[in-house]
């Protein structure tokens, strides 16, 4: 009889924990590129890997792909940093990617613009100019969340000559659209409904209803912005019928549907219908707390300050109060001073 000695087995077996954090990374990564797919209503840069055999969660809706990123962003994070250290810039480029669809507007661009600078560096190293002017792009949005309109024309103006180099035209549309919003938001509505007219026949040859549906948003904004109000909200009913839902092939985005409603509320305030500018801006207001909105959310916080004003409520001041702090909270330091200043008065 040969007796084993129990001390030559090992208690527990040989685990490659390398690779089952790859396993684990490619996972979360896949599952990110379709949630964020379903979030902004469309792809991105990032495409599925139609022949993964992982086992992925299935989104049948935006608020549920929504609540997947928010239930699983800090190990998405987490990822990223693995991804760093282990060299896989494509990871990284995928998941930022991903990240930066579900966090922005939610107070957090200061850890974006990090996260996406650490991308640009990836994309950079793999000599990937696509994915470069890609993330820049999505840098020069979230430096506009903070006020850096500079920083973020630098960003859009450095996306545009990749683009035009790679002849990348969603890359070109998407720089062109970005400078359009750094004009808007720099009271330059001429100029930004130019560039804006220069992106519509790119997004219209991406067969992209929900790019195009974004695209007459700004366009309506600036139009609101210039005095033509009947045309703006022809623009911001053509959005509207794809962001709740109703249009052809669309794909419902509450976000996007209370930015909508934000503007209306700007026209029917200009209009003096206060009863529905002020139902309109309460609809917006709600889309944007239950989605953590943090800067469309400090922008109808003024624009019901305004309203409370006209009608001289006696505490309209209070919204103002709110948006300041909200202001503050994403480092949008020029729009708090504004907003101070108003305080003031």
């Amino acid at each position: 009889m040969v007796r084993l000695d129990p001390m030559s087995f090992d208690p527990e077996p040989t685990v490659d924990r390398e690779a089952l954090e790859s396993v684990f990374a490619d996972h979360l990564s896949e599952a990110a590129v379709r949630a964020a797919a379903l979030i902004c209503g469309g792809w991105n840069l990032a495409l599925p890997d139609d022949s993964t055999r992982l086992d992925l969660p299935v989104f049948t809706d935006a608020r549920g792909a929504a609540n997947w990123m928010a239930a699983n962003t800090e190990a998405l994070l987490s990822c990223v940093r693995g991804a760093e250290e282990g060299r896989s810039h494509l990871t990284v480029c995928r998941i930022v990617e991903s990240l930066e669809v579900h966090l922005r507007g939610t107070g957090r661009a200061p850890e974006l613009v990090e996260l996406l600078r650490a991308a640009l560096a990836c994309a950079r190293e793999m000599e990937d100019t696509v994915w470069e002017a890609r993330t820049r792009n999505l840098l020069g949005l979230t430096l506009l969340e903070t006020g850096a309109l500079t920083g973020a024309e630098r960003e859009f103006e450095a996306a545009l000559a990749l683009a035009d180099v790679d002849e990348d035209e969603r890359g070109r549309a998407f720089a062109l659209e970005g400078r359009g919003i750094v004009a808007q938001r720099d009271r330059r509505d001429d100029e930004a409904l130019s560039l804006f007219e220069r992106v519509r026949p790119l997004k219209e040859a991406l067969e992209w209803p929900h790019g195009i549906a974004v695209l007459d948003l700004l366009v309506g904004r600036s139009l609101l912005n210039s005095g033509r109000f009947e045309h703006a909200m022809e623009r911001l009913d053509l959005a509207m019928a794809v962001f709740d839902g109703t249009g052809e092939d669309a794909v419902p985005d509450e976000v996007n549907a209370a930015k909508v409603r934000s503007e209306r509320g700007r026209a029917l305030i200009a209009a003096r219908r206060f009863a529905d500018a002020r139902e309109e801006l309460h609809e917006a207001r709600e889309d944007f707390e239950r989605h953590d909105q943090v800067s469309p959310l400090a922008r109808v916080c003024e624009l019901l300050a305004g309203l409370g004003q006209l009608n001289r409520e006696d505490d309209w001041r209070r919204h103002l109060v709110e948006a300041e702090r909200l202001y503050e909270r994403i480092g949008d330091t020029t729009a708090a001073e504004r907003v101070r200043r108003h305080l003031q008065m």
